[in-house]
């Protein structure tokens, strides 16, 4: 009886070696195997971020396949084609990375497969001409909510037979929450930074300056406050400058389309006229003559319109400047008159 159970205990002992023998020797086996894993990403909810799978030990390799499976309530996949494959269509969501598009042939499919959340990934390379590792592809996910899911791999499978599957590593991704107020304030805040200083600024920068108060206004309507903007008196002197800029031109271009002086008639004065008055109102702004490339020009056509008014008479008789001489000479007939009448009444 005791023999008996001396080797019943020797034979479970055996066994336990074997199997603990058998566990080594495949953990040592998978560990130079192919092996397969995801990067760490994070991003705000509401963001797209591109999850990195590597590929190690996988010189050789004619395919592979595995699924990937994530939490679909945080995230999800993005879609970059539709493909018919032997008359099914296929939803493409991976992007060959450069362990693939460096062979002579490969063809990379994704798709959902019947559970939600896992995602099927097959990849053959019929030469075997592939690198040792490298980038296997890549995967657009959007974050749907705040919290992290874990991006595991399983049901990996690798041809030719003789290669096998080591331990994958998987990845994650992060979705964190986002402060939507410090999100405005911050936008609006990096855009009046990005503006050149006043002094140089010009016209072609109105839609940045625009672009700017558009930010701040939108931080505004969730709660901002001027003090939340660390160059809000940036953003409003650029405004006023780009305001004195857009009447500086007004006046230029009002000048620039007058007639040439020879061409010029007083039918146009109300032009010459109106264009003074947007100089004018530059002027008022802050502007000086130097900043009106036109402004000679304008003076030009205001002497010319004075010198046209000089040579038009005012009818009836020829204006003002006849009026005295004409008056004299009434007077001085009506003096003569009525000295020969004196003259005949003496006699």
């Amino acid at each position: 009886m005791r023999l008996l159970r001396k080797r019943k205990t020797l034979l479970i002992t055996m066994v336990m070696c074997i199997s603990l023998l058998l566990l080594f020797s495949q953990a040592a086996f998978a560990a130079n195997g192919v092996k397969l894993s995801a990067s760490d990403e994070s991003g705000a909810v509401g963001d797209e971020v591109t999850v990195k799978v590597n590929i190690e030990n996988a010189e050789g390799i004619t395919g592979i396949e595995f699924s990937i499976s994530f939490d679909s309530d945080l995230v999800k996949p993005k879609a970059i084609e539709e493909k018919e494959i032997e008359g099914e269509m296929i939803t493409i969501y991976t992007e060959e990375g450069a362990f693939l598009t460096d062979t002579l042939s490969s063809l990379t499919l994704s798709n959902y497969i019947e559970e939600e959340g896992k995602l099927k990934v097959i990849s053959t390379t019929p030469y075997g001409d592939t690198e040792a590792e490298g980038l296997f592809c890549t995967i657009v996910f959007e974050i749907l909510a705040e919290g992290t899911t874990n991006l595991t791999f399983s049901d990996i499978v690798v041809s030719p037979d003789d290669m096998e599957a080591a331990a994958p590593v998987s990845g994650s991704i992060e979705g964190e929450d986002v402060d939507e107020l410090q999100e405005a304030i911050d936008a609006a805040n990096k855009a009046i930074a990005d503006l050149p200083d006043v002094d140089d600024l010009t016209l072609d920068y109105k839609e940045d300056v625009e672009k700017a108060r558009e930010l701040v206004d939108a931080a505004k309507e969730l709660g901002a406050e001027d003090d939340d903007f660390d160059e809000l008196s940036k953003l409003e002197d650029a405004e006023k400058k780009i305001e004195l800029l857009e009447a500086i031109k007004a006046a230029d271009d009002a000048i620039l389309a007058l007639p040439a002086l020879d061409e010029l008639t007083l039918d146009d004065k109300p032009d010459v006229v109106a264009a003074r008055a947007l100089v004018n109102k530059a002027k008022d702004m802050g502007a000086t003559d130097d900043d009106f490339t036109y402004l000679a020009t304008l003076r030009a056509a205001e002497n010319r319109i004075r010198e046209l008014e000089e040579k038009v008479p005012t009818p009836p008789t020829g204006g003002m400047n006849y009026f005295l001489p004409l008056g004299m000479l009434v007077i001085l007939g009506g003096l003569f008159l009525l000295i020969k009448r004196s003259r005949l009444a003496s006699r």
